[in-house]
C-alpha cells in the first residue's frame, strides 16, 4: 500500500516516527511522500534522503552525557540552544542534498515569526530546512531564512497533513506527539485514574478566615517586606565588593556585613514562609521541586500544539492517526532512543489493526 506521512512536533517523542516507518515497513507499506514539522521534520528529512539507517543507529547509541556535550549553550539569539552541533550531524548524514532531489517527496513545515504564517519548505537544501523547521522557541535559535525569523513548525502546524493533498497514496497516516497523557513515565504531575475526574491536587478548597492576611493591605505589606529583606542582602554583599574593589579589606566591614546579610536572610525566610502560608490558605499548592523552567516551556507550547492540531484536523482526517502519549517521555530525553522507538512501532501496529490494513 502507498502511504503518505504527517509525522508531528513533539522533540525527543519524534524518535517514536522510526518506529512508525519500521512498522509500516515491515507490512510491505511503501511511503509516498511525508510531510514534517519539528522532530517530525528531521525523521522525515533522513528518510527521504534514504539515510534513516545512520541517524536511527546514531541516535540508539546516544547517551544521556552524549547529549549534553551535543548542547552548545546560547546566551543571545532568543534561544537557550544554538543546536550547531546538532546539526553538523544531521548536515553531514544529507549532505548537500536538495528537497527537489530526494528519493521521496519532503515537505518541511516552520513558522514565519513575523508573517506569524507557516511556511512550506519544497525545494532548496534540506538542512536549512530542518534547522528552521526545530527551532523550538526559547529553546532553540531561531533560523534566519531569506531575511525571516523561522521558529519551529509546530507553533502554526504540529502535524502538518496539507502538504500531502497532491501526493498520490492509498492511505494517509498521522502522527501526533501530543496525545493524551497515559502515565507511562515522565509524567510531572499528578494523573487522576479516571481522566474526567479532577485530581485532587486540582479541587479548590475553603480559604481559611485569618486576622485580615487576605486583605490588599496586608498583601501589600508582606510583599513590601520581602523586597525590603533582600534588597538588604544584596546591599551587604554589595558592600563587601565595593570594600574589596576599592583596595579595602573585606574584613573590615565582614562582620558588619555577615551580621547584616544573616538578620536580612532570616528577614527573607520568615516572610516567604509567611506568605507561602497565606497561599496555601487560599487553596494555592507549592510547586513540584522538580519543576523546571524547561518544563513550564515545552509543556506550554505542547498544550497549545495539541489545541492547534485537534482544530485542524476536525476539517482534515487523516485516514490512521497514531497518538503518542505526552508522558511517554519529556521532550529532551533524546537518550531513550530504544524504547521510544519501540513505543511508535507498537502503537501504528495497534492502529493499523484497527483498520485492518
Amino acid at each position: 500500500m502507498r502511504v503518505a506521512l504527517a509525522l508531528g512536533s513533539g522533540g525527543a517523542r519524534g524518535y517514536a516516527h522510526i518506529g512508525v516507518i519500521r512498522e509500516l515497513q515491515a507490512r510491505g507499506h511503501e511511503v509516498v511522500g511525508v510531510a514534517g514539522a519539528s522532530m517530525g521534520a528531521v525523521v522525515g528529512a533522513l528518510l527521504a534522503a534514504g539515510r534513516l539507517d545512520d541517524f536511527e543507529e546514531w541516535v540508539r547509541g546516544l547517551t544521556q552525557r552524549d547529549v549534553l556535550r551535543l548542547l552548545d549553550v546560547s546566551f543571545a539569539g532568543g534561544g537557550a540552544i544554538r543546536a550547531n552541533k546538532i546539526m553538523g550531524v544531521i548536515g553531514g548524514m544529507v549532505e548537500d542534498m536538495r528537497i527537489e532531489d530526494l528519493e521521496i517527496p519532503y515537505t518541511a513545515v516552520a513558522t514565519d515569526l513575523r508573517a506569524r504564517r507557516e511556511v512550506w519548505f519544497t525545494r532548496g537544501p534540506v538542512d536549512v530546512a530542518v534547522r528552521a523547521s526545530f527551532a523550538i522557541p526559547s529553546v532553540v535559535t531561531p533560523a534566519l531564512v531569506g531575511g525571516r525569523i523561522m521558529v519551529d513548525g509546530g507553533v502554526t502546524n504540529p502535524v502538518p497533513l496539507e502538504p500531502l493533498a497532491s501526493v498520490d497514496s492509498d492511505l494517509v497516516l498521522a502522527v501526533s506527539l501530543t496525545g493524551r497523557r497515559a502515565g507511562i513515565r515522565g509524567s510531572t504531575f499528578h494523573e487522576s485514574s479516571d481522566p474526567d475526574e479532577p485530581s485532587p491536587e486540582a479541587e479548590p478548597r475553603i480559604a481559611k478566615r485569618s486576622s485580615g492576611s487576605g486583605s490588599p493591605g496586608a498583601a501589600a505589606k508582606l510583599g513590601g517586606r520581602i523586597r525590603t529583606a533582600a534588597a538588604d542582602v544584596r546591599d551587604a554583599d554589595l558592600v563587601r565588593l565595593i570594600a574589596a574593589r576599592f583596595g579595602q579589606d573585606p574584613a573590615d566591614v565582614d562582620a558588619v556585613g555577615t551580621a547584616q546579610t544573616e538578620e536580612a536572610s532570616e528577614e527573607v525566610e520568615e516572610a516567604v514562609e509567611e506568605a507561602e502560608e497565606q497561599a496555601d490558605d487560599k487553596g494555592l499548592g507549592t510547586l513540584p521541586g522538580t519543576l523546571r523552567v524547561f518544563d513550564v516551556v515545552t509543556q506550554t507550547i505542547e498544550a497549545m500544539e495539541s489545541l492547534v492540531t485537534g482544530y485542524r484536523m476536525a476539517g482534515n482526517r487523516p485516514d490512521v492517526l497514531v497518538e503518542v502519549p505526552s508522558d511517554s517521555c519529556s521532550a529532551f530525553d533524546f537518550h531513550r532512543a530504544d524504547e521510544i522507538i519501540a513505543l511508535g512501532r507498537r502503537l501504528t501496529a495497534e492502529a493499523l489493526d484497527r483498520v485492518g490494513v
